[in-house]
């Protein structure tokens, strides 16, 4: 077992909801802590362990929000009450009766120590924090298990409660990080005995007998998504069985994070991608925050402290530029090409507004609006053929691709659909494809030689959709299933998108035909 050293150690009868818990007097910055899960249960003491790495033995991880569900006047909590800390009393104050059950599942599960980054991180020194953040990733990878506190520190949440757990950003790699993800919950129904499904599987397993259980985050995802239609226990038949704690039926941020699992996560194209439109949808404090929370999953460290609190786009630019630096796809153009670009950096989408509560939104005509509701379904898949490239400091993305030079018709169509391209002649028996904007083009496959516009616009081939095979999705075939950017020129050989394209077989024919090109896709444009 690793060296350790005790930094913090008092009596459970000692803590209170007037005191201010504080590490900081014997904690070393720049260190590992956990909490011992056996002095909690066994003698009553919440102790502190600090280590000078991660260590090699058996923890658990917890992935929670800091404001969670509250408490109504009938609530009671056990014995000892809650407590806060020093430098997170803008947070839930954390409940020991929370922590009880915390650390009786993970000792159930073989791991006798709990990192809680309330607890284990000095919240009032900013090189700790730093550090801190630039090991998040390997924290999660290296435990022994995730447990979700969906309903947060304060209180376990019961299974049809609604909570925000899987709207914030940094609960996102928490559970992509590590393959053992469990969420733990009040249950006071016993085991179970039978259950029925057409297209979810649902196991649980009780922590403390009549009081929360565990089931696996990729149980309790099938369920919410897929159907359950009957579960009987010991103490209730549930008919048609639900969980919402992760997101109700038809929730686009759980279908998401279904999709990054099932896609095999960060080690798959598939889930790489689920994993963007995850990261669109959530919020958090700050801007940075979206960026810096999934970094670790690409293999890339940031150093926070060279970002401001709400420079996402610089965040973004620098998390672009290492990941294809590293041979990756520009994966975020995947779930993406429905929203509008970013300003003068229109390889990215619009970068979403994000808050302490709340959804992540878009300004839209129609006000502001969830990024959940402006993203296509999850189960019509996932882009296989996104490119690779390259990233300036500006943002520039440059990459090559089979594309088509458009000639502008100047024709519109006032209400564009999915089905607009099922054929690609027009009744005059011209080569056209209408823009998800509307606008109508020719197809030109000959190439710049016959064809030389002071301003050129090009349909830019990125991929075809594949279905994602979870069960719970269903099975759904998109005839319209090649997707391809609209991008016109605003200088001499730079790009910008301004819509794209969903195609049908039809096309399949011509897009074999087009001429690899290269392109440098960004700002400045509308700035």
């Amino acid at each position: 077992m690793s060296q350790s050293t005790v930094v913090y150690s008092t009596s459970l009868h000692s803590l209170g909801d007037t005191v201010l818990l504080d590490i900081s007097l014997s904690a070393t910055p720049c260190r590992i802590r956990l909490l011992d899960c056996g002095q909690f249960l066994d003698h009553d003491v919440l102790a502190i362990h600090e280590y000078p790495d991660i260590p090699s033995f058996p923890y658990t991880a917890i992935s929670y929000i800091w404001k969670g569900l509250g408490v109504g006047p009938s609530h009671t909590d056990d014995k000892y009450g809650t407590f806060a800390i020093k430098g997170a009393e803008d947070g839930d104050p954390i409940s020991i009766d929370v922590l009880k059950h915390a650390c009786t599942a993970a000792i159930q599960n073989g791991s006798g120590y709990i990192w809680l980054d309330r607890l284990c991180i000095l919240q009032n020194d900013s090189d700790d924090k730093a550090w801190q953040i630039r090991q998040m990733y390997k924290i999660y990878k290296s435990c022994a298990m995730c447990i979700v506190l969906p309903g947060g520190g304060r209180r376990l949440a019961r299974i049809d409660e609604e909570t925000t757990w899987i709207q914030r950003s940094w609960t996102l790699p928490e559970v992509i990080a590590q393959s053992n993800v469990m969420i733990l919950y009040a249950w006071t129904y016993g085991k179970a005995l039978s259950s029925s499904s057409a297209s979810a599987v649902f196991t649980y397993t009780e922590v403390i007998q009549g009081q929360s259980a565990i089931c696996s985050l990729d149980h309790a995802l099938q369920v919410s998504v897929g159907n359950l239609y009957e579960l009987t226990t010991e103490r209730k038949n549930f008919n048609s069985f639900s969980i919402k704690l992760v997101g109700c039926a038809g929730d686009p941020n759980t279908g998401a994070l279904l999709a990054a699992l099932n896609g095999g996560g960060i080690q798959s194209e598939a889930g790489v991608q689920a994993v963007w439109r995850c990261s669109l949808m959530r919020t958090s404090s700050f801007p940075v925050d979206a960026v810096l929370s999934i970094m670790g999953l690409f293999g890339v460290t940031l150093d926070p402290r060279a970002f401001q609190k709400g420079d996402r786009r610089g965040a973004t630019i620098a998390l672009a530029k290492e990941i294809l630096q590293k041979g990756g796809r520009a994966s975020w153009l995947a779930p993406s090409l429905s929203l509008p670009p970013a300003k003068g950096l229109s390889a990215f989408p619009e970068f979403p507004h994000v808050s302490v509560a709340g959804q992540a939104t878009l300004t839209t005509e129609e006000g502001d609006r969830p990024v959940a509701e402006l993203l296509p379904w999850v189960g019509e898949g996932w882009l296989d053929g996104i490119p690779t490239g390259m990233m300036d400091d500006a943002g520039y993305f440059t990459f090559s691709s089979s594309a088509a030079l458009l000639i502008p018709t100047g024709l519109q169509k006032d209400d564009p659909t999915l089905y607009d391209n099922e054929s690609p002649l027009d009744a005059t028996g011209q080569l056209q494809i209408i823009a998800m904007d509307g606008a109508i083009w020719r197809l030109h496959l000959d190439g710049e030689e016959t064809y030389q516009p002071e301003r050129r616009a090009f349909m830019v081939f990125v991929g075809a959709l594949v279905h994602y095979t979870s069960a719970a999705f269903g099975c759904y075939v998109d005839t319209y299933r090649y997707r391809a950017m609209l991008v016109e020129e605003h200088e001499a050989g730079k790009f910008h998108r301004t819509s794209y394209f969903a195609l049908g077989e039809a096309y399949m024919s011509y897009i074999e035909r087009c001429k690899s090109y290269t392109f440098c896709l960004g700002g400045p444009f509308d700035e």
